[in-house]
């Protein structure tokens, strides 16, 4: 008996499982039912018609600007469409000037300065123009007032000096911006005044890089001083391959970034401090630059005591271009040698700064006739430290020059072009076993440490 009811009760038991499974799947296909009403149905694609956007107007860009002689400016044709979209025609248009003696335009648009006076330089397309107002003024009337620089804290690179570092991005009259880096290495305690070094050739290495340039700045940390170098490239980049002369415009107008930056670090690294000096030194490039701001930026305001090493190397950048002058002793007493650069100086270290065709590689190149050994010859002199408008005469700073008997280079003689026409406190000196690259030689280190320790203090009092 027990077994029967045993058996009905699973009999029973899978009965109501049964009936589960079939509710269950009834309700599935409801849902499949429904999903498929959902989803059932086609919807035919719609048709658009697309109009293409019609031109409507030239613009060129920028409108107006001010340029110096010898200078390049790009300029930008830019499409105004039907549907208020915009397109860079720039290399579409046909380009012109008004004044092709003024200024010259390229078929990319590319105007090149040739002289003084104004010009339109015109885009044209499918019937639209569009134009802009170049200014062409002389060298001398546009530059000599500072840029303006803004800087941000940088992770400084490894190695060489601990410090601060800055990228500074540096805006002057009529040149691209261009960015300036700084390590800044401060003394233990209250410094006692503050001093930059800056190196030669495109100025793109620190001058810890030089073989005794960190001798010469720790015993002047030692002493107190703050020590900001200054690069236009490694070790920070590798984008800026031709450093501080990186044109157009002209050494003369290029020559403001180093100046602006200097401003810059007075103010902001040296705090305006007027109970402290504030002094620079650098070699050959480095020189040029020191040169520049003291001939042509008033910096002889901030400086209490500059020295130039190993230049500047084309103080009379049209002698040294144009090889016109008579080779002489230079203040080392070594003889017959010139005033010209060579040509990988000149294609190097002069050039960047300049659009073509003005060269200081095409005057090195054409001795054989005169006519065009100085056909560049004016822009090369008002682009000189010691021209005609220089300012020569520094009351608050004085200036060492610094030599080294085994540069066989023109520096020694551009540099003593300098020293001879300034009017105020200055002298000059050699290193016996230096050549160019001063700071490489570790007497000459020890000279520059020397020197800086001995001049660069403020004037006793009365």
């Amino acid at each position: 008996m027990a077994s029967k009811k045993l058996l009905s009760k699973n009999r029973s038991g899978n009965t109501a499982w049964l009936m589960h499974r079939v509710a269950m799947s009834a309700g599935l296909a409801g849902m499949l039912l429904l999903a498929e009403g959902c989803g059932g149905g086609s919807t035919s694609p719609q048709v658009q018609t697309v109009t293409t956007p019609q031109l409507t107007s030239l613009s060129v860009s920028p409108s107006a600007i001010p340029v110096v002689v010898g200078s390049n400016q790009q300029f930008t044709a830019t499409g105004n469409y039907s549907d208020g979209s915009t397109k860079d025609l720039t290399q579409n248009v046909s380009w012109a000037s008004s004044a092709p003696t003024v200024a010259t335009v390229s078929s990319s648009g590319l105007a090149t300065a040739l002289s003084s006076g104004e010009a339109s330089i015109s885009a044209t397309m499918s019937g639209f123009s569009g134009a802009a107002n170049l200014t062409v003024k002389p060298v001398s009337t546009v530059v000599g007032s500072l840029g303006s620089a803004s800087a941000n804290p940088i992770t400084c690179p490894s190695g060489g000096l601990t410090g601060t570092c800055y990228s500074v991005v540096l805006s002057c009259p009529n040149i691209n911006d261009l960015t300036g880096y700084l390590k800044v290495t401060f003394p233990t305690g209250t410094p006692v005044g503050t001093i930059i070094f800056t190196t030669g050739a495109n100025g793109t290495t620190l001058y810890e890089a030089f073989k005794y340039g960190p001798d010469a700045m720790n015993t002047l940390l030692q002493n107190g001083y703050t020590v900001a170098q200054i690069s236009w490239g490694a070790p920070f980049t590798t984008s800026q391959p031709s450093g501080w002369q990186t044109g157009p415009g002209g050494i003369r107008a290029v020559g403001c970034r180093y100046a602006t930056l200097a401003q810059w670090i007075y103010n902001n690294i040296h705090l305006a401090n007027t109970n402290a000096p504030f002094c620079a030194t650098g070699n050959s490039g480095g020189a040029q630059l020191i040169g520049l701001a003291m001939a042509r930026y008033g910096m002889g305001s901030i400086f209490t005591m500059v020295e130039p090493t190993s230049g500047p190397p084309f103080a009379r950048q049209d002698w040294a271009c144009d090889w016109q002058e008579q080779a002489t002793v230079d203040p080392c007493g070594n003889a017959n040698l010139g005033l010209g650069l060579p040509q990988s100086d000149a294609a190097n270290f002069v050039d960047p700064a300049y659009a073509p065709p003005v060269s200081c590689l095409y005057e090195v190149d054409n001795q054989k006739n005169k006519a065009e050994a100085t056909l560049y010859d004016p822009i090369f002199l008002s682009d000189s430290v010691v021209s005609p408008d220089a300012e020569l005469n520094y009351p608050n700073t004085f200036v060492k020059f610094l030599y080294g008997t085994m540069d066989t280079s023109t520096a020694p003689n551009q540099g003593h072009l300098w020293e001879e026409a300034i009017t105020s406190s200055k002298t000059e000196a050699c290193v016996a076993d230096a050549g160019h690259s001063m700071p490489d030689s570790q007497d000459a280190a020890e000279q520059i440490a020397s020197d800086l320790l001995q001049y660069c203090k403020l004037p006793a009092g009365p």
